[in-house]
């Protein structure tokens, strides 16, 4: 939405203030002066700053999944907002409230090539809402602030008041009508299984309960903080139906189920999409405790020790060490495991031993961008928190950790995991007879070390090649450089796959 007021940054914050954002993440510059102006003009809310739109607007993601309420990041004109467009896309599939608050110069200069011009108008497209009376606090919302040039002259003594928090939209509201073809789903007859990816903290508790009451196989992720609660199941030779239940798995069932139009697929999904191109069901707010289950199923688990075989047997291996790391990380912990292998590793191989952790990850697009600072907004408020990221996941934000002098002090642990490039692409079949400078090219293979990257920001650094250098860590920001053993890792995934 444009906002075309007298007082456009006046305007733009009180609607910002009226759906309930309380944390503002400020990219300066000089056209949004006047929205700095006010925003930090306001009592009782939470003000940081980045001068990196990318990094800052994964930053404000996190912090809106960790309070489940929406966060603005604030943006001059130009390209910035352009940066947001990452983050934007990963909070559309999350179904994050992610606000763009963006300066823009005056409407008359759009589409005329004037300097710092841009057509930020729903430059965001269907990533982005763009009427706010339309928003449900499910998603992006961007606010286009068409501003003079900056001056904040005349904002001195502006007033805005903070309603009364019951005002704050709630993720999703009980659909009767979504619990009616839930329930249709359910009594169908045919052996079912559940998929349970990235759940929202308001849903982890119901979709528990159901899923004990439902007694089905269930493979549950790591970031649905159900996983312990439901160790690994086999998959039965006879499923007919597939429950999916949050964000789109990692396992490769997930994506076999397109070549699978035998199998029917329902999914309960905070965003709303079916997360497969071929045909299915989708909704997005069911009432939980209004569903009837059928009593004719038996759970099935899952044998392990094939597993702890191999993870003995390859001990240097980077799943053998995801193990040791789970089993490692104080109780209680929050835990963001970077995407490529990193989640997927923590799926197959971290202890299922309830320890309290609460993993989350960034699945929307499936890419590796933003993740750091992804973590440090989920972390902003905890006492232990724990990264666990590939090294091209760390190259890519080496500016997230600009944040960290405004956060509360506390124990933060970025592990990278230096593989030298991305390793996973050995795994995939369709580049099994790529040459040597081929694979080298896809892997981006590299011989960096990150202690530079430590010593910029003043993270305390730990080089790991065995669990002893675990022991008696500093306090605040760390950096671990892990090093696996990549003929061990090589050969354990060889292994399993055979």
């Amino acid at each position: 939405m444009d906002v075309n007021d007298s007082n456009p940054a006046i305007s733009a914050i009180g609607k910002c203030i009226a759906i309930g954002v309380r944390n503002f993440v400020i990219c300066s510059g000089a056209r949004n002066s006047s929205l700095i102006a006010v925003i930090t003009s306001i009592d009782n809310v939470q003000v940081y700053n980045h001068p990196e739109e990318r990094s800052a607007a994964y930053f404000a993601l996190g912090k809106s999944i960790a309070t489940g309420e929406p966060v603005a990041v604030v943006t001059t004109s130009g390209t910035a907002t352009a940066e947001l467009f990452p983050a934007v896309i990963e909070a559309h599939y999350q179904a994050a409230p992610l606000v763009m608050l963006t300066a823009d110069r005056p409407v008359r200069f759009r589409g005329k090539g004037a300097p710092q011009a841009i057509v930020q108008h729903d430059i965001f497209g269907i990533y982005a809402e763009h009427d706010i009376d339309d928003w449900i606090a499910r998603g992006p919302l961007h606010i286009n602030v068409p501003l003079e040039e900056a001056s904040p002259v005349g904002l001195d003594g502006c007033s805005i008041s903070l309603p009364n928090p019951d005002l704050v939209a709630s993720l999703t509201s009980a659909s009767d009508h979504h619990t009616e073809l839930f329930q249709q789903f359910l009594n169908r007859p045919g052996q079912c299984m559940v998929l349970v990816g990235c759940l929202p903290l308001s849903w982890r508790d119901d979709v528990k309960r159901f899923l004990k009451r439902l007694n089905v196989p269930v493979l549950a992720e790591a970031t649905s903080g159900l996983r312990e609660e439901f160790p690994r199941c086999c998959v039965p030779d006879d499923v007919a139906r597939v429950l999916r239940i949050g964000g789109v798995p990692t396992d490769r069932l997930w994506r076999d189920l397109e070549e699978k139009p035998g199998v029917e697929v329902f999914s309960v999904s905070p965003n709303g999409l079916p997360g497969l191109a071929r045909e299915s069901s989708v909704v997005t707010s069911p009432c939980w405790n209004a569903l009837d289950v059928p009593e004719n199923f038996n759970e099935c688990h899952y044998d392990n020790s094939s597993l702890d075989e191999l993870l003995c047997a390859y001990p240097e291996s980077e799943p053998s060490w995801v193990r040791r790391l789970s089993e490692y990380i104080p109780e209680g912990s929050l835990v963001f495991l970077g995407n490529s292998q990193p989640v997927r590793e923590w799926n197959l191989a971290a202890t299922l031993n309830s320890r309290g952790l609460r993993c989350f990850a960034n699945r929307g697009a499936n890419g590796i961008d933003g993740c750091v600072s992804t973590f440090l907004g989920l972390s902003s408020c905890e006492k232990e928190a724990w990264a666990l990221v590939g090294d091209l996941t760390a190259l890519y934000d080496l500016a997230g950790p600009w944040i960290v002098d405004q956060l509360p002090h506390s124990n933060r642990r970025i592990v990278v995991i230096n593989n030298g490039g991305g390793r996973i692409f050995r795994r995939l079949p369709a580049l099994q007879k790529f040459n040597p400078s081929q694979m080298q090219l896809v892997e981006n293979a590299h011989s960096f070390s990150f202690k530079g990257w430590a010593d910029m920001w003043g993270m305390s650094y730990r080089k790991v090649a065995a669990l002893e250098d675990l022991r008696a860590l500093p306090d605040g920001l760390l950096l671990i450089e892990l090093f696996p053993s990549l003929e061990q890792s090589d050969d354990f995934w060889h292994s399993i796959k055979s």
